[in-house]
């Protein structure tokens, strides 16, 4: 995979649903609309895949794909916010 293809906003985007189990509370909790979330996730989904979550009348669950990226994207997060402060 090409590095370049990703933009590092979808990892941003990935993580907050992730962690919240929610695209509206990750939109709020960003400044987004839910619509822009839904956006970047299906752009993130291209790119690795794979659906990433599966649609509940709670919010979303994550795919196996995507508790196996989960840990690894917020590790590599981690790592920029340090980085960059």
């Amino acid at each position: 995979m090409n590095l370049r293809s990703v933009d590092l906003n979808l990892l941003v985007v990935f993580d907050a649903v992730f962690q919240t189990g929610s695209t509206s509370v990750a939109a709020r909790h960003m400044g987004m609309s839910q619509p822009a979330v839904s956006n970047a996730l299906a752009r993130f989904r291209a790119v690795v895949g794979d659906p990433l979550f599966v649609r509940h009348p709670q919010g979303v669950t994550p795919t196996e794909k995507a508790g196996e990226l989960a840990p690894v994207v917020r590790q590599a997060l981690t790592m920029l916010e340090a980085a960059l402060e």
